[in-house]
């Protein structure tokens, strides 16, 4: 399966196999096609090398049975514990939760949801770091709350220090639940 980053290397490639065709077919002083030719050639080589890279590293993100690793999805629960929402997040590097209204624009947006009214406009921000998720409140008026996967309790969120997220957590946006997946 490819990536979008490599689909966009392939076309580059494409672009300067397609160049130094035309250039070795139209132009007509020597050094000017052997400057286009070189160019295009390690252009075209670094890109290359760029979409084997970004293939192997997208191969390693999968484990067994082809199952991505890590944190690739966001489930919103319902009252009875049921999906009721999935968000797919894999290649993100950061995601706002929140209702867009007015100014404000989420990424996960819980405008329409049973929970709209206990979420702000951008309520809180999960942003990727060192291979690691790490949520942050963002001084919302019902606050963000972190279950651990397998334990009952909650702990709050603070602004102010990035709390870490890990597969399995359930996050609470007011009353909005969130699954970690």
């Amino acid at each position: 399966m490819m990536n979008r980053k490599q689909t966009i290397d392939i076309a580059i490639i494409v672009s300067c196999a397609t160049g130094m065709l035309l250039s070795y077919l139209y132009l007509d002083n020597r050094a000017e096609k052997a400057g286009s030719l070189f160019i295009l050639a390690i252009t075209g080589v670094c890109f290359m090398v760029l979409a084997i890279r970004d293939g192997k590293m997208e191969r390693q993100s999968y484990g067994e049975g082809g199952k991505r690793k890590g944190i690739s999805e966001i489930l919103l629960l319902g009252e009875d514990g049921g999906i009721t929402d999935v968000w797919d997040i894999y290649g993100k590097t950061s995601i706002v939760f929140g209702k867009e209204e007015g100014e404000f624009q989420a990424d996960i947006n819980l405008k329409h949801t049973d929970y709209a009214g206990t979420v702000d406009g951008e309520h809180a921000v999960m942003n990727y770091s060192g291979g690691n998720w790490y949520i942050e409140d963002l001084d919302s008026e019902n606050g963000t709350r972190i279950q651990r996967g397998g334990e009952g309790k909650q702990y709050k969120v603070s602004s102010r220090e990035p709390c870490r997220v890990e597969k399995n957590d359930v996050i609470y946006l007011g009353l909005a639940p969130i699954k970690i997946r």
